[in-house]
């Protein structure tokens, strides 16, 4: 927060943006543990409203709209955040009455919608809007990102990385963080657009599937 209100915007989205690794691993190790609860899960989801929830928030509101639109920059950060809680919310409904499998979200989760808000920033280098008209298409984008997380839009996990048999997805998270790691400023952008627009992909796949499957034909009767 302090890093967002003195005007750094850079260093509060690399925070952010190790909180969302940090984050993934705290769910991995209760479940490896066994030491899951439903007191933890909801502690989880507090601190995820605050750091992925007020901190987009005003990442939105301080740097989005600093020089133009001020009171339409309020709107956008609160409706964020307010899409964050609900989508926690509804995440431990779901979670307790058992409703989803494992490896399926409902809705773009909430870190990934953080992921997006800073992927702007980024691209931008951390300099605040001068044209109203990037204002205005970031105050578009931002609510974008705010009705995906509280959609019914399918998005897959990587939750099964907990049983280590899926030498593939380990490997392939490994690039990623070696890759955020050393080049930030694009990889960041590049996965949060990528599973934002992930279950599009799978859509497809899906489809393709289906269509090169051809049904057998018997041959004519001689």
């Amino acid at each position: 927060m302090q890093a967002i209100i003195r005007g750094d915007f850079m260093r509060a989205v690399f925070f952010n943006a190790i909180s969302v690794v940090l984050d993934g691993f705290d769910g991995t190790i209760a479940r490896l543990t066994k030491t899951e609860s439903d007191f933890g899960m909801h502690l989880d989801s507090l601190q995820d409203g605050v750091t992925f929830g007020l901190i987009p928030g005003m990442l939105i509101y301080f740097w989005g709209f600093k020089i133009h639109l001020l009171k339409i920059g309020g709107i956008a950060g609160f409706a964020f955040l307010s899409a964050g809680l609900i989508r926690l919310a509804r995440f431990n409904v779901y979670k307790e009455r058992r409703i989803l499998p494992d490896n399926v979200f409902i809705g773009l989760p909430i870190p990934l919608g953080a992921l997006a808000i800073g992927s702007w920033v980024l691209l931008f280098r951390g300099i605040p809007h001068q044209s109203k008209s990037l204002v205005i298409a970031f105050a578009i984008y931002s609510l974008l990102i705010s009705f995906l997380m509280i959609s019914n839009i399918h998005y897959k996990t990587v939750k099964n990385i907990q049983h280590f048999n899926n030498p593939r997805l380990l490997l392939g998270l490994a690039v990623i963080v070696g890759a955020a790691i050393l080049y930030p400023l694009y990889t960041i952008p590049a996965v949060s657009t990528i599973y934002m627009v992930s279950p599009l992909l799978f859509l497809f796949l899906k489809k393709k599937r289906k269509g090169e499957i051809v049904p057998a034909v018997e041959p004519p009767p001689s």
